[in-house]
């Protein structure tokens, strides 16, 4: 029986993988451009070059969650779709839906919109199933643990930041269509790795330039 609470539950579960997911993202596509002066030297810290791995340890990892169709994976959106699609609804789900047609929004007011809903969430996981497909073969066999020989496809940086997009689309598209409540995903100022590398550089500067001022009697 499926309940507004329990759906209510398994939303926010995807919303914080799909948030470390763009917070994953976003930090690995900083630390791989430069920005400040000396930023590269304090790159080369062995922490950099370990937090990268980290960062597609984390994407790899929490996409295959998504994206997976094995049945074990209780927070995939193959999952999620099985739910909409087959539960019998219970009480506080109906209720949901016989208010939603009160409502001028675009709110789902019935199973026959829920599964319209579905068939589009399916729609936009086809389009990215090789892609995925390549993930979850990249998280058996490499990153869960290491298969003798492994046969995986590489998967660039550009394709997982796409199927992060699929996700938070996806996501957000049946938050919206259900609850009238969308996240916002790209605002992840607070965990940005730019103040770290910003403060980083800096002191960096700073030192090599009294460094170079005692080295000239300056100091």
């Amino acid at each position: 029986m499926l309940e507004t609470e329990h759906l209510k539950l398994f939303l926010e579960d995807q919303s914080n993988i799909i948030v470390d997911l763009n917070i994953s993202i976003k930090n690995i596509n900083r630390l791989i451009a430069d920005k400040y002066e000396y930023e590269d030297e304090v790159k080369q810290h062995g922490f950099f070059v370990h937090h990268i791995y980290q960062l597609k340890f984390i994407l790899v990892i929490q996409l295959s969650k998504l994206f997976s169709k094995r049945k074990g994976e209780e927070r995939s959106f193959y999952k999620l779709c099985n739910k909409l699609e087959s539960s019998e609804y219970g009480t506080s789900l109906k209720i949901l839906l016989e208010n939603n047609k009160n409502k001028t929004t675009e709110e789902v007011r019935s199973k026959a919109d829920v599964i319209n809903l579905v068939n589009d969430v399916r729609k936009l996981l086809l389009s990215q199933d090789e892609l995925s497909e390549r993930i979850v073969r990249l998280r058996d066999q490499i990153y869960a643990h290491i298969d003798i020989n492994p046969s995986v496809q590489n998967v660039s940086l550009n394709e997982i930041e796409k199927l992060v997009e699929i996700a938070s689309e996806i996501h957000n598209l049946v938050r919206f269509r259900i609850f009238f409540w969308k996240t916002r995903f790209d605002h992840l100022r607070d965990w940005d790795i730019d103040y770290v590398l910003c403060y980083m550089a800096n002191h960096r500067k700073n030192k090599l330039e009294n460094i170079n001022k005692k080295k000239d009697g300056l100091l």
